[in-house]
């Protein structure tokens, strides 16, 4: 009896994680059926050359710059200008007189497509670096993640990305662009704030980090932790808003008509290979680990 209730039990369990293994599998979205995530810029392969000149493992410099108040910071400085000119640049310009005819929400959310495919394309799957923004605002780092190389972006990096690009090339006003550092420095101008956030207290050229995405824009909606967004939060959600705290940003984009989650590093989409994860699921992922917040900084549906 005892034999036969052992082997039932083992039965049930092994169904169980079956049935598990089975939803979880099912509910990631194959990379096939997302990838390319933009069908207007189209990415070609890397030639060799540029494979040489810009990929995951090129280190960087040691430097030592001197800032106001005679501070010195130490430390290596990224090369992400060097990819924006030399790849993104003659990539996007092709498609300039196509993009302009789009409103703000269709071009950040074309551009922050672009801009993670990208990444991925020449750095790999994970493209986090500490301290790495495509304009190379930040102080050079001497910690932490992939601090010593060249290129890639953290999570504020990641997430101000489509709104450097669509100021760089004028395709947003700045201070539409608010999540841009164009768009930060004429908001600090308007609202008499220093910009202190670089190394030591020391100004960040306007380059934005997570303490300053966490109270720019309107907030569209906030979860606490464990909670799980409704049908109608989601419904809510547009290209370009920001989601998370003072810590850890991504941004939202539509894929296929649907709300998609991305970021650099994280919790949500790092354990997603890398793949963009529905915005239901990334939101409740990310708040089991605490509060956050989704926050805008475009006029709905403009």
């Amino acid at each position: 009896m005892k034999k036969n209730l052992k082997y039932l039990f083992n039965i049930i369990l092994s169904c169980f994680l079956a049935a598990i293994l089975f939803s979880c599998s099912a509910s990631k979205i194959p990379e096939s059926e997302l990838y390319p995530l933009q069908k207007i810029i189209k990415i070609p392969e890397p030639t060799g050359e540029q494979k040489l000149e810009i990929n995951s493992e090129i280190k960087s410099e040691f430097v030592t710059s001197e800032k106001s108040g005679n501070i010195k910071i130490s430390g290596y400085e990224t090369k992400n200008q060097l990819f924006l000119e030399k790849v993104i640049e003659p990539l996007v310009a092709t498609h300039l007189d196509e993009l302009v005819k789009k409103s703000p929400t269709e071009i950040i959310n074309t551009l922050t497509l672009f801009g993670y495919e990208i990444y991925q394309t020449y750095l790999g799957k994970d493209f986090y670096r500490w301290g790495g923004d495509i304009l190379d605002l930040d102080d050079p780092q001497e910690r932490s993640h992939r601090y010593q190389f060249s290129f890639g972006l953290d999570c504020s990096g990641f997430t101000s990305l489509p709104y450097e690009l669509a100021a760089y090339f004028k395709l947003i006003k700045p201070k539409q662009a608010l999540f841009s550092s164009k768009g930060y420095e004429i908001y600090c101008e308007l609202n008499n704030k220093n910009d202190i956030g670089g190394r030591e207290g020391t100004s960040n050229n306007f380059r934005l980090d997570t303490p300053e995405l966490a109270v720019l824009g309107k907030e569209v909606f906030r979860l606490e932790k464990n909670q799980v967004p409704t049908e109608e939060q989601i419904k809510l959600l547009q290209p370009g808003d920001i989601v998370g705290r003072s810590g850890h940003f991504g941004i939202i984009a539509l894929l296929n008509g649907e709300a998609y989650y991305l970021e650099s590093g994280g919790w949500v989409v790092s354990k997603n290979d890398g793949i963009p994860v529905k915005a239901f699921e990334a939101l409740k992922i990310f708040a089991s680990t605490g509060s956050i917040t989704v926050r805008r900084c475009l006029e709905i549906n403009n």
